[in-house]
């Protein structure tokens, strides 16, 4: 009896752990943000998953292919464009130049996913106003990288003007701790 209750609690933390996301309640919308690596596991058998009910269905075959290949892309950074490809379907920039995109970046018809970094806690405690990304017509996801200790939950407490059409997802990725 012992083995089966340490089992079961074993099994409830593990899933707990495993189903990491963190979620805001706004004017009767909730801002759902899952951890990448946990959200792509679990979605391992499916072709496509559903985060939460109102957002869109997510290809996770296309969202792997986005995160892990190469792809034409732009790079947004210290206010500067640098543009690889013809028809960049990637964005890469930080959480500082968030709010510059829409006026800085002119290629926005193809672009499916915006990468943030998030390298200091100044950053971590801003305001996330995701308003800077509506005039790009094909953006389904937007991806926080933090180089900080930090939870979905800290994420979707900052977030400001929601779209529903986003999938929000966040890593921590420390980098290479040269083990």
């Amino acid at each position: 009896m012992k083995q089966k209750l340490l089992l079961i609690l074993m099994l409830v933390s593990f899933y707990s752990g495993v189903f990491a996301q963190g979620t805001r309640a706004i004017k009767n919308e909730t801002i759902v943000i899952k951890e990448m690596n946990s959200f792509l596991s679990l979605s391992n058998s499916e072709t496509s998953a559903r985060i939460a009910n109102g957002t869109p269905a997510v290809n996770t075959n296309h969202l792997k292919d986005l995160i892990s290949n190469v792809h034409s892309a732009t790079y947004f950074y210290s206010g500067e464009a640098k543009t690889y490809g013809e028809q960049p379907v990637k964005l890469y920039t930080d959480l500082g130049m968030l709010n510059r995109l829409d006026s800085s970046i002119t290629l926005k018809q193809n672009i499916e996913i915006v990468t943030v970094q998030i390298t200091d806690s100044s950053q971590l405690n801003s305001t996330i106003d995701l308003s800077s990304l509506s005039n790009f017509p094909n953006l389904k996801f937007v991806y926080f990288i933090s180089s900080l200790n930090t939870t979905s939950e800290n994420i979707a407490s900052h977030i400001v003007n929601y779209d529903k059409r986003f999938n929000i997802f966040y890593k921590i990725d420390k980098g290479d701790n040269n083990q």
